[in-house]
């Protein structure tokens, strides 16, 4: 008990004992107690010194030893050839596991026995192996499918392994494909963007070529109205001689007629209807200057409409540029905003740890007031100036945080009011912004409109120009053709001479009128090939708007289907990283339990083994003490019993032995034993 009392718990105390006839002492000399894992079995190895031999008593639960010398009293009892080593002759198990001092003081649980001076020499019986032993190789048997399912595991998790890393390498492949794609794009993308300033360049000096044009065209259609002008002067003039000429033979005509009744009436009809025909050709006349001053009205206001395209572009320009410079300031005030924000959260926190601070110093002067109010007689006369002091103190500095305080949050409001206002003004900058753009595109449209309107004026009145034209013209052949039958009449009563030069003048009257209409005619061709080029260049700069607006749309939609196809990579890329890591860690998890197992195992093993060598150590041991105590029985003293160190027991025993004397009594010596085999057990456990 002294030997392993102290290192096994009272809670596992089991007494085993055997006994013989003619016995006088009972002496248990060896103990092994083996603890292994739950589940497993727990014996101890009891060897009890019977005469002169150690027979193997074995306890199949957890014990504790007590080591007892025991007096029988004389009884006829048959020594049995083989004690049984699954139970004892005697065991008694003590009360509760939790129960130290029962166990602790229970020193006599064994009953006495009759003892004999002379006892039966009984045959050595070597001890059996524990049951244990016999189970170890099972559960290692049953351990073996468990590792070769773990070891399928895991080949399973490696081929999991090496296709998602083959998969993680085709998702690496599609990825690069999409990038080379993707670059591929943005080239294409840069190129059509290049292509397409250009062609904006081009368009652009084209459409400056064609104003150019125009302005030309207009200035030479200009110069061949000022010189239709001087020859309509020149024609006029030529038909003011042509009439003081008619007038001339109208009187010759008065002259003749006088002479003939019939012939002066024929000239009196003729004499009116040339009146008519002058008030007719005035009026043509007025006619045509009409028609100048509204060519030239037509023209002025084409010339204004351009100058107003001109200021409206201008304008544009400007709301654009405007709308830039109201959206930089935009992000300015965004920015000033945060600043504010992150400004008025700072000096929120200081409020409140100077509200905490004022919290605090009043609830320090609420109680400074109720020390003050309930003071002892000897705390007043010690202390009385100093909590007034500092109460007064801590009155200031309560007065000096309620006035931060208070203009802390004046300045919050401050701040906050400012902040707002400032807010609304740049808001309704933006929204006036965003007004004038909208109102200067609105402006340019209605100006665009009534330029178009002006020009569909324009050329209606030139078709009626061209109508009256036309008109003036049939007047002036039914004219010719009256003129021509008064002039064959004159020719009948007149000379051939006068006759042929009325005739002449009034052939270049009739061509300077046939060239007058013929350029009237051309200037009309004119304008309308002028009317139907403008028309085109409109068509033209509408279809290249078009099909810049078309290449920028394609170019997004290129751009667009190229991010697509990235993320879809990127998304692949990324399910197949967590696959792989999935399945790693899978792996990792399966060849931790085989770790587990095999680290299982190798103990196991490591335990069996042990074990082996404790039971032939605790043979061993058992022979060395029984060969001393039959030779210490028998009077005589081996000084060495053997060598052997921790595992054979033996040496340190002999050492140990060597050290007593002869003279000591035999009982002494196998006290002195059996108390060096428990320290030995002792160490040999620790």
């Amino acid at each position: 008990r002294r030997g392993l009392g102290s290192a096994l718990s009272p809670e596992r105390l089991v007494l085993g004992w055997g006994t013989r006839d003619e016995v006088s002492d009972i002496m248990l000399c060896c103990i092994f107690l083996f603890h292994n894992q739950p589940g497993n079995q727990i014996f101890s190895l009891l060897s009890v010194k019977w005469g002169s031999l150690f027979l193997p008593v074995y306890v199949s639960e957890p014990c504790v030893i007590c080591l007892r010398r025991g007096k029988f009293r004389p009884r006829s009892l048959d020594v049995p050839k083989r004690p049984s080593p699954a139970t004892p002759r005697t065991a008694r198990k003590l009360k509760t596991p939790g129960s130290d001092s029962d166990s602790a003081s229970s020193p006599n649980p064994v009953s006495k026995t009759p003892k004999d001076r002379s006892p039966k020499v009984v045959d050595r019986k070597s001890p059996r192996i524990p049951a244990i032993e016999k189970k170890r190789p099972s559960k290692v048997s049953e351990l073996e499918p468990h590792i070769a399912q773990l070891q399928e595991e895991l080949k399973k998790a490696k081929d999991q392994l090496s296709s998602s890393e083959s998969s993680k390498r085709r998702a690496q492949q599609e990825v690069e494909e999409a990038k080379e794609q993707l670059a591929a794009m943005t080239a294409e993308l840069e190129e059509t963007q290049k292509q397409l300033k250009e062609i904006s360049e081009s368009e652009e000096d084209r459409v400056q070529e064609l104003r150019k044009i125009s302005q030309d065209r207009d200035k030479a259609w200009q110069s061949e109205l000022e010189a239709f002008q001087k020859q309509h002067s020149l024609d006029s003039t030529a038909l003011a001689s042509a009439m003081n000429e008619v007038q001339k033979l109208k009187i010759q005509l008065d002259r003749v007629c006088q002479s003939e009744a019939s012939q002066a009436r024929h000239a009196e009809s003729a004499h009116a209807e040339i009146q008519s025909l002058r008030l007719e050709l005035t009026e043509t006349l007025v006619l045509v200057e009409k028609l100048k001053e509204q060519l030239n009205d037509s023209r002025e206001s084409e010339a204004r409409a351009m100058e107003e395209l001109s200021r409206a572009q201008m304008q544009l320009e400007v709301v654009k540029n405007t709308e830039g410079t109201l959206k930089s300031e935009h992000a300015n005030a965004m920015e000033l905003y945060n600043s504010l924000l992150m400004e008025l959260e700072q000096s929120k926190d200081r409020v409140n740890s100077l509200e905490e601070l004022v919290a605090n110093l009043q609830a320090d002067l609420g109680k400074f007031n109720n020390m003050s109010e309930y003071p002892s007689a000897e705390v007043k006369i010690s202390s009385g100036n100093g909590e007034c002091e500092e109460s007064e103190v801590m009155k200031t500095e309560l007065n000096n945080l309620k006035n931060e305080v208070s203009q802390l949050r004046a300045a919050l409001e401050a701040a906050e009011s400012s902040y707002r206002d400032e807010y609304i003004q740049s808001t309704l900058q933006i929204r006036n912004a965003y007004e004038l753009v909208e109102h200067a595109k609105s402006e340019s449209r209605k100006r665009e409109a009534e330029l178009e309107a002006k020009l569909k004026e324009s050329g209606a009145e030139v078709e009626g120009l061209r109508t009256q034209l036309l008109e003036k013209e049939n007047a002036l052949q039914s004219i010719s053709c009256e003129n021509k039958s008064l002039n064959q009449k004159l020719a009948e009563n007149q000379q051939a001479q006068r006759d042929t030069e009325l005739e002449i003048k009034l052939q270049k009257s009739e061509s300077v009128l046939e060239d007058l209409s013929a350029s009237l005619l051309d200037k009309e061709a004119r304008l309308q090939i002028i009317a139907e080029e403008n028309e085109k260049l409109k068509s033209e700069i509408t279809k290249r708007e078009t099909e810049r607006s078309k290449a920028n749309q394609e170019a997004l939609a290129l751009a667009d289907a190229a991010r697509a196809a990235e993320q879809e990579a990127l998304m692949k890329l990324s399910s197949l990283t967590e696959e792989a890591d999935k399945s790693c860690q899978k792996a990792a998890w399966v060849s931790e339990q085989l770790d587990a197992a095999q680290a299982t195992n190798s103990e196991m093993e490591a335990e069996l083994r042990r074990l082996k060598v404790q039971s032939d150590q605790w043979r061993k041991a058992a022979e060395a003490a029984a060969a001393i105590l039959s030779s210490s029985n028998n009077g005589k003293y081996v000084e060495k019993a053997g060598s052997f160190d921790y595992n054979t027991i033996g040496s340190k025993l002999s050492s140990q032995d060597s050290e007593d004397t002869d003279d000591e009594s035999p009982k002494k010596r196998n006290g002195n034993m059996l108390k060096k085999i428990g320290v030995l057990l002792k160490k040999g456990q620790k």
